[in-house]
């Protein structure tokens, strides 16, 4: 059995990367009136260094916690980080004097260039950095708990800081929780007719009495399913925990729940109160909109690529929560309008077949085309095959990054296939559902190989198949085995280094 922890080299490097961050934040800080120029990017530098040093700090303190699929990849993304800080060192150096005076003959163009490019690698570091800080930090153990209480109480957290959101998660799932939350129950709202949002099934609603829009997800409970308070566990413990991940990438924060009963008495549907996300436009479209609105005027890679980034992160996110989404596609993710965005920023919705990740949900399911075709073929059909788990929302990523790449909708305005899958057609009418399945995924890593390098690029291709395959038993992303004797750590970090490392380095 390996042995946990970081070794000596990685804590040596860590320990560099915190020091010559501090010097950095330094100097940046002394030369704050220099200019303008120089201003805006030492709040750049102090507001994401700050969040890296606390992330430092915690995985410091827990460095004989680290699992060992982890510590090789944490050692990598550290020397990363080195050279980032030491380049982005020496540029400031030579920007400014040792009084933080800027050198007006030298900050030239190029040089202000430089830095802006410096401080960009930084917030992106800490953005590839985040998954696998939440992936070391959710699993619960008694060390670990005691260390994210020191801590949290150690230093006052920045808004929006992981160590903050981590402690407060891990909370939420706790089988015992050691503070007391609020109920996340809701007495019905007051509000208006709730307002559709394309063709998802959640809905823009608005509060009578405080006039705030919130989003409205409905998860419509199974009337065969008989454990009500089983049932009841499972939702708080997902409503607590969106309640908690604020500012987490892709995940909308949950106000509460309205629980809906019929005449039984027993409940119906929960509607899910999730909030608007900050900074963004409060008029959201399913990407299934999107994709229609645009399709003969494609945004540009760059912007595609991007938008796969985003809910390339927010899956691994989800995941890390411990909970698998299981109904992934177009109609369960909304795009908020961004003012620095033509597509604007992705958040999942649609949990109506949620689970956790350890849990076991019922085997029932349903025969829709346009929600199998995003689904793995053994989790088609009325009763599925196999249990549902993580890499099976993988799988679903890949088809949807396969049709963000091909930016063409594989769902028509009428609910029909869309020209992009017009070859896959007559496998979807064969009466054999099951090998209809497995020839449909192989039709679209057949569409992933042909049609993507061109448009995309190969790096992008080659993701999008890795997706599509993550459950072959030759996937880069770890057998079914491996899956199981690291609680998916190992698929999670795999998932990270074949999936967002390449979508971070197509991006540039």
């Amino acid at each position: 059995m390996a042995v946990s922890g970081l070794n000596f080299r990685t804590l040596s490097t860590l320990d560099i990367c915190l020091r010559t961050g501090q010097n950095l934040h330094e100097r940046y800080k002394g030369a704050r009136d220099a200019g303008r120029d120089v201003d805006d990017l030492f709040i750049r530098v102090e507001r994401v260094w700050i969040h890296i040093a606390y992330q430092l700090g915690t995985v410091r303190s827990s460095k004989e916690e680290v699992p060992p699929v982890l510590s090789d990849y944490i050692g990598d993304l550290l020397d990363k980080l080195q050279f980032i800080l030491h380049t982005a060192y020496r540029n400031i150096e030579k920007a400014t004097d040792n009084n933080g005076v800027r050198k007006v003959l030298m900050f030239a163009l190029a040089i202000k260039s430089s830095l802006d490019k410096d401080v960009s690698a930084l917030e992106k570091w800490k953005d590839v950095f985040d998954p696998t800080f939440y992936m070391l930090s959710i699993p619960r153990n008694p060390r670990l708990d005691r260390i994210l209480s020191i801590e949290a109480r150690r230093n006052v957290q920045p808004d929006g800081s992981a160590v903050a959101n981590v402690s407060a998660i891990r909370d939420a799932l706790a089988g015992e929780p050691t503070k007391q939350f609020s109920s996340v129950w809701l007495d019905p709202l007051r509000m208006h007719s709730p307002d559709p949002i394309g063709y998802s099934e959640a809905h823009i609603v608005l509060d009578e009495n405080t006039h705030t829009k919130y989003i409205m997800d409905t998860i419509t409970v199974d009337p065969d399913r008989k454990d009500y308070g089983q049932l009841d566990k499972d939702v708080t413990k997902l409503a607590r925990v969106l309640r908690e991940s604020k500012d987490v990438p892709g995940i909308l924060t949950c106000k509460g729940v309205v629980r809906k009963r019929g005449v039984n008495g027993q409940p119906e549907e929960f509607q899910f109160i999730l909030e608007m996300p900050r900074r963004l436009g409060d008029t959201p479209s399913c990407l299934r909109s999107v994709l229609h609105r645009s399709t003969h005027d494609p945004p540009p890679r760059d912007d595609r690529v991007h938008l796969a980034k985003q809910i390339a992160n927010a899956v691994i996110f989800v995941h890390s929560l411990h909970f698998v989404h299981k109904n992934m596609r177009p109609e369960t993710i909304l795009i908020f309008p961004n003012h620095r965005s033509k597509i604007g920023v992705p958040f999942l919705v649609g949990f109506q077949m949620f689970r956790s990740a350890e849990g076991i949900t019922l085997g029932t399911g349903d025969s829709l085309w346009s929600k199998n075709i995003y689904r793995h073929p053994g989790r088609q059909g009325i009763h599925p095959d196999n249990i549902y788990r993580m890499q099976h929302d993988i799988y679903s990523l890949g088809v949807i990054l396969l049709e963000i790449g091909l930016w063409s909708p594989f769902v028509d305005q009428n609910g029909l296939p869309g020209v992009a899958i017009s070859q896959i057609v007559p496998i979807l009418q064969g009466k054999n559902q099951k090998k209809g399945a497995a020839e449909v995924k192989r039709a679209l890593i057949t569409m992933a190989h042909r049609h993507l390098p061109q448009g995309m690029g190969a790096k992008y291709a080659d993701m999008v198949v890795a997706c599509l395959t993550c459950l072959d038993s030759d996937s880069e992303l770890g057998s079914e085995a491996e899956f199981f004797e690291d609680d998916g750590i190992l698929v999670g970090v795999r998932y990270i280094q074949r999936i967002l490392s390449v979508l971070e380095e197509i991006e540039g």
